[in-house]
């Protein structure tokens, strides 16, 4: 399923933190878990990954530790899905967005302050993206069923939250 032409995004304030190897659905489901008890209103994480990486995966679990029961489907089409509850998620997927639309026009920003915004294809709108984020690179590996997951911080504030991780 890979795709070779597929580059993670990488910006210049990113710093490596660590990286999880996942070898399951079940690893990636305590991974989600363990951010979505983590994560306030303000927190913002970026998902690079390819297609069929497992992003949205990762979401459903990150809301489901939230404590969240919603059903989480992937945004794609509608761009923005918002899951309320004791924290508040907006789960963005910017994949078919042109890299030439104007991203202002979304209005992603209103959201970084009230809730955690997670975003999946961060890679098309560089530069509208939360100054101080969770970087989540998921990187196919040689074993189908497992996932190279590196997490970078880019502030103090998302290097707090990815020590966190457990």
């Amino acid at each position: 399923m890979e795709n070779n032409n597929f580059k993670p995004i990488t910006t210049d304030k990113e710093t490596f933190e660590k990286t999880i190897i996942s070898n399951s659905i079940k690893d990636t489901k305590n991974l989600g878990i363990c951010i979505g008890n983590i994560i306030k209103d303000g927190d913002s994480i970026l998902l690079s990954g390819d297609l069929g990486a497992g992003k949205t995966e990762l979401v459903r679990y990150i809301v489901e530790g939230s404590g969240n029961d919603s059903f989480v489907r992937s945004p794609t089409f509608v761009l923005i899905n918002n899951y309320s509850g004791e924290k508040n998620i907006t789960h963005c997927d910017f994949y078919r967005i042109d890299l030439g639309a104007e991203v202002e026009e979304i209005g992603i920003e209103e959201y970084y302050e009230n809730s955690t915004v997670i975003i999946e294809w961060p890679e098309k709108i560089i530069n509208n993206l939360p100054s101080d984020s969770v970087i989540v690179k998921i990187l196919f590996t040689e074993n189908e069923d497992q996932r190279k997951i590196m997490l970078y911080s880019t502030g103090s504030k998302s290097k707090k939250l990815i020590n966190k991780i457990k």
